[in-house]
């Protein structure tokens, strides 16, 4: 059978799988009904106990994928419309969350712990949103920046297409990137230079590129002054419509999204850095520079995010080509899962740093350490040496 042949009798049998992301923002509406009609404050909780209890138990079960699209079949596929509308429906389902949500916070009669409930239930909807415009945030049409920029702006990250395309995929897995993670540093130590350092990238990045034009940085050009006067604007007409009650419930439900995203960063490159060449320069960015998943059923629900080191081989590929490589690091366990581990740093310090020494053949020379525990991670892992005389 030739190439070609075995290319066009080849099916995606996820296709179909596809469009449960979005389907699945039906979880909060379904508990805030069941909350409405029973009263008991457990249904509320029904968004984080699916996503970070179930899922990884559903995950066990199904396993990993590890298949790839034959290369010609990727033309085909790429061009599907199924999966571009797939994830462009995203964007009025979370929508509907959260002006819902803000309905719901200010005209039921909510304790102070329910209240917070359904915060959450909207900050991880919009973690979802988040990632589905990371998705569609690298095609360069204008439908897909706009579904991108709306996506965005509803969770107040307008300033991440600019800082994710063309500061963190330029930087990546080097210490000029504030969104890598040091070997040795904590989720909640990565998260107070990465937020603040996302923006500042994003925003000299604009500043440089309207300079060059003459223009000023407050110029409606400038996409993330643009997008944040959008997400400014909606949350005040939010507060306009419904008091200041919904005001901590954007805020909030903003920051638990930004922090679910901040999670995905951490986790993505730990540790791992790309070496200089002899000209000085950084050598190109390979699939041993990001660290991957292929369990299928957080693939499916992020848009094989964690397939991320083709992402960054070919960062205009869309989620239903990406592929896996063997020779990429691998986590032992789907997003969902190495999130809670990252939230416990001892725990994701006893998981990974192993894995990192590892992947760098217990050379920590090649390691990106965080400086204060160098010493501390040498003492421990440095020792090249006994893998070279293990392999003779």
């Amino acid at each position: 059978m030739s190439a070609e042949t075995a290319a066009a009798d080849w099916r995606d049998t996820k296709r179909y799988l596809w469009p449960l992301p979005v389907l699945l923002t039906g979880i909060p509406l379904l508990s805030w009904y069941l909350y409405a009609d029973t009263r008991l404050e457990a249904w509320l909780w029904l968004s984080p106990v699916f996503f970070y209890v179930l899922i990884p138990i559903i995950e066990m079960a199904f396993g990993e994928d590890t298949s790839n699209p034959p290369k010609e079949a990727i033309p085909r596929l790429r061009d599907d419309p199924f999966y571009r509308w797939s994830a462009f429906s995203a964007l009025p389902a979370a929508y509907l969350v959260w002006i819902v949500g803000a309905w719901y916070v200010a005209n039921m009669d909510l304790t102070l712990t329910a209240y917070i409930a359904v915060t959450v239930a909207n900050g991880l909807m919009g973690a979802g949103a988040l990632n589905t415009a990371h998705e569609v945030g690298h095609r360069r049409d204008r439908t897909s920046i706009n579904v991108a920029r709306f996506l965005l702006c509803l969770c107040g990250m307008g300033h991440f297409r600019i800082e994710h395309n063309l500061g963190h995929h330029v930087q990546v897995a080097t210490p000029e990137d504030s969104a890598t993670a040091m070997m040795g540093e904590s989720f909640y130590a990565f998260v107070l230079h990465e937020l603040p350092g996302g923006f500042k990238r994003a925003w000299a990045i604009e500043k440089t590129r309207l300079g060059r034009k003459g223009k000023s940085a407050f110029s409606l050009e400038n996409e993330v002054f643009l997008n944040t006067l959008i997400t400014l604007g909606m949350y005040a007409a939010f507060v306009l419509w419904l008091g200041w009650i919904v005001l901590p419930y954007l805020l909030v439900g903003a920051l638990l999204s930004n922090l679910m995203l901040s999670s995905a960063n951490y986790i993505e490159h730990y540790g791992l850095m790309r070496p200089k060449r002899d000209d000085g320069k950084y050598e190109r960015v390979q699939p041993h520079h990001s660290w991957n998943a292929n369990h299928t059923v957080s693939n499916v629900m992020l848009y094989h995010l964690q397939r991320h080191s083709d992402h960054h081989a070919h960062a205009e590929r869309p989620y239903q080509c990406l592929r896996h490589f063997d020779t990429a690091p691998q986590l032992p366990a789907g997003y969902f899962t190495m999130f809670m581990a990252a939230w416990n740093p001892p725990i994701w310090f006893a998981i990974m740093d192993k894995r990192v020494a590892e992947q760098h053949g217990y050379d920590m020379t090649k390691a990106y350490i965080h400086p204060k525990k160098r010493d501390r991670i040498m003492k421990r892992f440095h020792h090249p040496e006994g893998v070279m005389q293990a392999a003779e």
